[in-house]
């Protein structure tokens, strides 16, 4: 755990049902013309781009909206949001979806007073420019891109997924308000937990952990633990829905201080390469990830399971009991646990691990990995 530590995060957070019709209060005083991002079926069929649209219209913005954001943003998407962006002079940038949508949303904010095309930056030039302001409005409970600096984008051609990461990218301003969940499938609803559980425990054991993550990691993983089920369970329920929604957001503020780990890192592989939604990919990755840190993670690990209930003696092994509970859990809320149930033939792991794709959330795993350790993982879960 680090003792000296920054923590940042959006200007201002509003979390609570309703806030997210109120979306036209908190954008008047950032200009007239928001760019509004969505994804390609959500937004509209639930009402949720209804109601926020309304909201824009009686405070007199004029938005525009750029639609249809698949599942994993590309570089082409992104670039096509800037140039709609551009030429409707829009003065800033509302993304309302899931974790794809919001990626989007804040690249294009971030890169349109930079550049005429995310590629450059995408390929590791800084943004040296204030993007425009852009507020988040999250309708998973999960991906947590709604407090972090960075915007996951893939290159289709070399199916290549990784981190656009400036300070310019955090959000001015985010907005968690659980009822925009509640048209969520079970299906979105485990995958986006998951992966809210899964960035929870990887900002608790990151080596960029300290004193105010590992509170907000440890509360965020007890309430996904416990509630998440319920909530995959009786999607209508909007207790359960508000306790995910927040576990979701502590999640993220935690890990955007702290860092995500390995189990992100492989997913960012084994993703594109695969087609496996990115929820599901964490959920069957983190169990090997455990075992291979648990020797380096004990007491970390020790307490995330007490922190769920778990029970063990003195000597138990710790990463051991959390992998299985964890495997146990992915099950009860209907996901995969293995890459073959996704059809991904054995012989196709090899090409998987590639240096291009080893980035730094890997590099700064607790107990450095090889290539080789990369491969035996996937294996592992073959």
């Amino acid at each position: 755990m680090q003792e000296s530590f920054a923590f940042r995060l959006p200007q201002e957070i509003y979390f609570g049902p309703g806030e997210g019709r109120r979306v036209g209060e908190h954008l008047e005083r950032f200009g007239k013309r928001p760019l509004v991002v969505v994804g390609q079926r959500f937004a509209r069929e639930s009402g949720i781009l209804e109601d926020v649209l309304g909201s824009l219209a009686r405070y007199g913005l004029e938005p525009v909206v750029f639609s249809g954001v698949p599942p994993e943003p590309t570089l082409e998407v992104v670039d096509e949001g800037i140039r709609m962006a551009r030429e409707a002079q829009c003065d800033s940038v509302v993304a309302l979806g899931g974790g794809s949508v919001l990626d989007c949303g804040k690249a294009v904010a971030g890169v349109l007073p930079n550049g005429e095309s995310v590629v450059p930056y995408f390929e590791g030039a800084p943004l040296t420019r204030p993007g425009l302001p852009w507020i988040a409005l999250p309708t998973t409970a999960g991906t947590g891109s709604e407090m972090t600096n960075n915007a996951v984008l893939t290159d289709a051609t070399r199916k290549l997924k990784k981190s656009l990461r400036s300070p310019f990218l955090v959000a001015r301003v985010a907005i968690i308000d659980p009822t925009f969940t509640h048209s969520l499938s079970p299906y979105r609803t485990a995958a986006s937990g998951v992966d809210a559980l899964v960035q929870a425990i990887e900002a608790y054991t990151s080596p960029r952990a300290n004193a105010v993550t590992d509170v907000l990691a440890l509360e965020a993983i007890r309430l996904l633990w416990e509630y998440l089920p319920q909530a995959v369970r009786e999607g209508e329920n909007a207790f359960f829905r508000k306790q995910v929604a927040k576990g979701s957001m502590l999640s993220a503020m935690a890990f955007a201080n702290a860092s995500s780990g390995a189990c992100h890192g492989l997913a960012h592989m084994v993703g594109p390469e695969f087609a496996i939604p990115h929820g599901e990919a964490c959920g069957l990755l983190l169990p090997p990830v455990i075992r291979f840190n648990r020797e380096v993670l004990r007491e970390r690990y020790r307490d995330i399971a007490l922190c769920v209930g778990l029970q063990g003696g003195e000597y138990e092994d710790w990463g051991e009991l959390l992998a299985r509970a964890f495997e146990d859990f992915v099950r009860r809320v209907g996901l995969r646990t293995r890459l073959r149930d996704f059809s991904v033939p054995r012989e196709a792991l090899g090409r998987v691990v590639r240096e291009e794709r080893i980035g730094r959330s890997i590099l700064e795993n607790p107990r450095p990995m090889a290539p080789e350790d990369l491969q035996a993982l996937l294996e592992e879960v073959w």
